[in-house]
């Protein structure tokens, strides 16, 4: 073959187009994710019984004024947690077996979309799906705080317009007080920081896990494990501080226990800043590094 020929073969072949990151490209397809998760049925259903179930507890009555708004706290924001919870594996689990069904993903592929930018959006897609259920519940469970503390202020304030001792109504008094100071508590601010950041880590290691198997069903029951082995980390350690290649097993498995705090704010500790800022920072690289193990994954796969 001569040279000439060797060349026409090689001006013959297409070119490969390299294609950059676009954080445009990333932020359209998140777009789009969060809109076709909040249009889901599930969804609708999760948020709805999540938001009802919050604005009940403030009808729970039976208790002293201090330990009714313990109980809010803790009802809240466990309700807070098991929903997000609830959210962030279904939604997720959902997005790439529902693009593969859809075959809607080689459509996007077959684009100038590289596929990390389209594992990032849809990530970033269902954080955003999570970030506005947890606004929707907070606004919820301040709401009843703030209905608690309007019912328990006014009967403080008029059962001290019915007494005369001076004792009484200053007991009454500091009692108005310590109530308004329990309903706002800064820790229920760090407690909400600390649910999102282990919910956008349970959503990323629900991603990883939805880029081995297309069947919704099995990524969400390894999800779920993944998550009681999360919660029973802290203990394992604890009986296997001896053996190394224990811990180093166990720290493959994030501690997701270290991200609850409710006991903590129910006895009235104080949560300190370094400690939730500590928390967050290890959910983060734990999240990076999830994210990233998802699109080494993603990328070897045949689609």
């Amino acid at each position: 073959m001569t040279e000439p020929t060797q060349k026409n073969i090689a001006a013959a072949k297409p070119k490969k187009e390299w294609v950059g990151f676009s954080v445009r490209r990333v932020a359209t397809i998140g777009e789009n994710t969060f809109t076709e998760a909040v249009r889901q049925k599930v969804y609708n259903i999760l948020i709805v019984f999540a938001l009802v179930v919050i604005a009940s507890a403030s009808f729970f009555s039976e208790f002293t004024f201090s330990e009714q708004l313990k109980f809010i706290k803790d009802f809240c924001l466990g309700a807070l947690s098991v929903f997000g919870t609830l959210i962030a594996i279904v939604g997720t689990a959902q997005l790439l077996p529902n693009e593969v069904e859809n075959r809607t993903i080689y459509t996007i592929l077959a684009k100038p979309v590289r596929r990390f930018e389209f594992l990032l959006g849809k990530y970033m897609g269902s954080v955003l799906l999570i970030f506005v259920s947890l606004v929707m519940m907070s606004i919820m469970f301040s709401a009843a705080l703030a209905f608690k503390e309007h019912r328990l202020v006014s009967d403080a304030s008029r059962t001290m317009g019915n007494t005369s001792r001076v004792e009484e109504k200053q007991e009454l008094q500091q009692q108005i007080q310590q109530i308004r100071s329990e309903v706002l508590d800064p820790n229920l601010v760090k407690a909400v920081l600390l649910i999102f950041a282990k919910l956008a880590l349970l959503a990323a290691i629900t991603l990883l896990i939805s880029t081995v198997s297309t069947s919704m069903i099995f990524n969400v029951t390894v999800a779920f494990m993944v998550l009681i082995m999360g919660h029973l980390v802290g203990t394992a350690r604890e009986m296997w501080s001896s053996n190394t290649w224990a811990k180093w097993l166990l720290a493959l498995i994030p501690d997701l226990g270290s991200f609850n705090v409710a006991d903590n704010i129910v006895l009235g500790n104080a949560i300190p800043w370094m400690h939730v800022g500590a928390v967050v920072l290890y959910g983060l690289v734990y999240t990076a590094c999830t994210v990233a193990a998802a699109h080494f994954v993603f990328s070897d796969r045949e689609i």
